[in-house]
């Protein structure tokens, strides 16, 4: 289960309850959506305010789904839909009637609903009645087709061709079949009013007198007399026997109850054809004679197997979809299917990329990382997370530009009498009168009195002291304008100045500036922190001696320094075989302990290549590219993982990648701000993996 973003609108202040029923419903409720709730409102019931959260939501914030809950009612004030379609580009009616047919199912007041379900951009939105019961009901009608959906908008192609070519294998219904379940439709209506706890009563009955249950909802679509897979089914990818929270593998007791109107009746001794299974499709029962026990005995079930079951899907081993709490995909072991070799794919699936396009879309997924303060002299090549004000004027007192004699300058040339002296770091006590002078260093504060600096090279000694060690009488040759080669206070910084913008990236300079207006600890943002593995049964260690049909691991080492180079810290992974279980592992490790995770080996079209495979169907990370129009590296992949409400990245390198060429290229966007710009990396030797 891949996690979305979502918004969650209610529109009218007597659906709270609704809206925070929904807040807890889509992740933790049902694991077939999954996903991180981005963004929670209560929105007065004005079309302006509701067009306004919608389009930012839609625009600036760019989620994938925004339920609106209220507002779709025949009272005046119900207003949601008219705000909907003013903000909508598309609309979507298939959503809108599953929900009127399924409120319909439960009471004739359902035709009185008016929801509006439509697209803006890459987000959906959908409109759900006010009522606490309404608002879940209708959200289950639709729960099944969301994730394709989402799919669809976000344009994740690996996910979207394995469910289609999933619908391919589908049975079509014979008319008997289809009539069957016409009439299991229409009894679900005739019963339509009866409440679940005569349902209860009546299983209970049955359970009693020996027959086989099956869980009965007053509102559910999937009647479980029918016995084809339904499309529905096959959308959502992943049903209560296959679920995946947050990115990650459920751990053993962690599923989640079934929804009752999706739970399967098939029987404890029948098998789901792997196929199916490993694209999480639920399937209705069959008599014993259309559904085989096993895979292989079905015509069926072998040609969708052939379809399906290839290296590049998973097929998880389960006796039983029903009853049981085991988990299908757990943490240690990969449900990559690597033993269908002759049925990988030929040609790639992943469309190519330009490199502006690979630019920009990383550049967008780049996540801004936390901020940490730190003192200013750690700050070299750290990225400012806050404005730096100047908290004093630089220089503080009027100063000398240069050695020479602070002077009056409508005095103008002449002789004059020498009354002191002024020293940087020294206050002037004394006050230059008409026909005096007072000698001066560069950067010495310039006395009361004088309004200029003559210097030293502009004068003549004419008396000193008989120790030669003062200086008593000289001559001006020169007329000194006010003003002149002095400092005022403030003339390189004033007191408030901004002199380092947020998002500046520091050198040795801005160091110099920290120092200059005291400002001692600043915030920054953090670095990232880097984890680094090279893939590959034939690598070794740079130690080791070589042997028959192996050859030393360079692109790990050259990766690292690379890193390193530029002050992140790093995580060295080691070398890892070709193996879907190792690959997981080591996956698993860096994204704990890591923000960005490099890879090298194992994207291309070989045979033992399943890094991407790995990536997909067990961490279900997005994969926004696979190849990249380059050479060297085509096989080139980003993908990201949102894990526990943080985005993690991955950039999966080819092992022959010459990083004399492009190599550093992409990793110039992993920045900790965007307002970072930075030198373009050296260049380093060229990968061992061929």
């Amino acid at each position: 289960m891949r996690l979305e973003s979502r918004g969650l609108a209610t529109p009218a202040y007597d659906c709270i309850s609704s809206g925070q029923t929904l807040r807890e419903q889509p992740g933790a409720k049902y694991g077939r959506l999954g996903g991180v709730i981005a963004a929670y409102k209560i929105v007065p019931d004005e079309i302006d305010e509701i067009k306004d959260t919608l389009l930012e939501w839609c625009d600036e914030q760019q989620l994938n789904l925004i339920l609106t809950t209220g507002g779709t009612g025949f009272a005046p004030r119900d207003v949601t839909p008219e705000a909907t379609r003013e903000v909508i580009e598309r609309e979507a009616p298939g959503m809108a009637l599953a929900m009127l047919m399924g409120s319909l199912n439960v009471t004739p007041l359902g035709m009185l609903s008016r929801p509006v379900c439509g697209i803006r951009g890459k987000t959906l939105i959908i409109n759900l009645p006010g009522s606490k019961k309404g608002s879940q009901e209708c959200f289950q009608f639709i729960l099944p087709a969301l994730p394709h959906a989402i799919d669809l908008l976000r344009e994740a192609i690996v996910q979207v061709k394995n469910t289609h070519a999933a619908l391919e294998q589908l049975p079509s219904p014979s008319p008997l079949l289809a009539n069957m379940h016409l009439d299991s439709n229409m009894h679900t209506m005739e019963r339509g009013t009866q409440c679940e706890d005569e349902e209860e009563e009546d299983e209970e009955e049955d359970m009693r007198r020996g027959r086989h249950v099956h869980n009965h909802h007053h509102h559910h679509h999937l009647q479980h007399g029918s016995s084809h897979i339904t499309a529905a089914a096959i959308a959502a990818k992943t049903s209560h026997a296959v679920v995946m929270a947050k990115g990650a593998p459920y751990l053993p007791g962690n599923t989640p109850a079934p929804p009752t109107h999706f739970t399967c009746s098939c029987s404890h001794d029948q098998q789901i054809p792997d196929s199916i299974i490993s694209r999480g499709v639920q399937v209705l029962p069959r008599d014993s004679a259309s559904l085989s026990s096993t895979p292989s005995e079905s015509p069926r079930a072998t040609q969708a197997t052939s379809r399906l079951s290839t290296a590049s899907c998973p097929t998880p081993k389960v006796q039983s979809r029903c009853g049981s709490n085991e988990n299908i995909l757990r943490a240690s072991h990969s449900a990559v299917d690597i033993s269908k070799v002759a049925r990988r794919h030929r040609m790639s699936p992943f469309p190519l990329t330009s490199m502006d396009k690979a630019f920009i879309t990383v550049l967008e997924m780049t996540p801004i990382l936390g901020i940490e303060v730190i003192n200013y002299r750690d700050g070299l090549g750290r990225v400012l997370a806050q404005d730096i004000y100047a908290k004093d004027n630089l220089p503080p007192f009027p100063a000398s530009v240069k050695d020479g004699y602070a002077v009056r300058a409508a005095d103008g040339p002449g002789d004059r009498f020498i009354m002191g002296e002024s020293q940087a770091g020294q206050q002037p006590t004394h006050t230059v009168m008409p026909g005096q002078v007072m000698r001066v260093t560069t950067g010495a504060p310039i006395p009361c009195g004088a309004d200029a600096v003559v210097q030293v090279e502009d004068t003549e000694l004419l008396r000193e002291s008989e120790d030669g060690t003062e200086e008593l009488e000289v001559r001006i040759m020169v007329q000194a304008r006010p003003g002149q080669d002095i400092r005022p206070i403030g003339h390189d910084i004033r007191r408030g100045e901004c002199v380092l913008a947020k998002g500046t990236h520091m050198g040795p300079s801005e160091i110099g500036l920290l120092a200059t207006v005291g400002v001692t600890e600043v915030s920054v943002h953090k670095f990232p922190v880097v984890a680094v593995m090279s893939t590959g049964n034939e690598l070794l260690n740079p130690e080791d001696d070589l042997h028959p049909g192996k050859i030393r691991d360079s692109n790990r080492s050259t990766l690292l320094s690379t890193i390193q180079e530029h002050g992140y810290p790093t995580i060295n992974l080691g070398i890892v075989g070709d193996n879907p279980d190792d690959l997981l592992s080591a996956l698993h490790e860096g994204i704990s302990r890591a923000d960005v995770i490099i890879t090298s080996g194992g994207v291309s079209m070989g045979e033992k290549d399943y890094l991407k495979q790995v990536l997909d169907i067990d961490l279900h990370a997005q994969i926004h590219f696979g190849r990249v129009f380059m050479k060297p590296g085509l096989p080139t992949t980003f993908a990201t993982a949102d894990i526990d409400g943080a985005r993690k990245l991955i950039f999966a390198l080819p092992g022959n990648f010459n990083f004399r060429v492009t190599g550093p290229s992409l990793l110039e966007a992993v920045a900790p701000s965007e307002a970072e710009t930075r030198q373009p990396l050296s260049t380093a030797p060229t990968g061992s993996r061929s």
